[in-house]
């Protein structure tokens, strides 16, 4: 009797645990968003560390790029990790939160790598409105980068 009651109080705060999660707020949005913006500006310095510029004269802005490069990734992988501890300190990386809550976590992060890789694209071919939405992040950088 005692095992079946305990059972039930059991089960009875299960629903409770998985109910939808609050929505993100304006602010969780785009910590969110900045954190994926970033990853992939780290990533993309990353990636220059292992250009080949040559010695030619009209080559300097790439010796130059690359040779920036370390420092700025760096800077790029600090606001990657306080970004991600703010989300991890309000719980919203938690695996507990059920998995739309999660997906949709994911997905703001997708969009602001997607963003990045489409502003600063290899090719040069610059996605305007993506840069645009960049933009977002400057405010975002600065109160989590103190």
């Amino acid at each position: 009797m005692r095992v079946g009651l305990f059972l039930l109080l059991a089960l009875t705060a299960l629903p409770a645990h998985a109910q939808d999660a609050e929505p993100l707020s304006s602010e969780d949005d785009i910590t969110a968003y900045c954190l994926g913006v970033n990853r992939q500006l780290a990533e993309r310095f990353r990636q220059m560390q292992l250009w080949g510029c040559g010695k030619a004269a009209g080559m300097q802005w790439c010796r130059d790029a690359r040779a920036a490069a370390p420092e700025a990734m760096r800077a790029r992988e600090r606001l990657v990790i306080r970004f991600a501890n703010e989300l991890t300190r309000k719980g919203l990386l938690d695996v507990e939160r059920p998995a739309e809550a999660r997906a949709r976590l994911t997905q703001i992060v997708a969009d602001g790598s997607t963003d990045a890789a489409q502003c600063f694209n290899p090719k040069g071919d610059k996605d305007e409105a993506a840069c645009t939405r960049l933009q977002r992040c400057e405010a975002t950088e600065k109160r989590v980068g103190q």
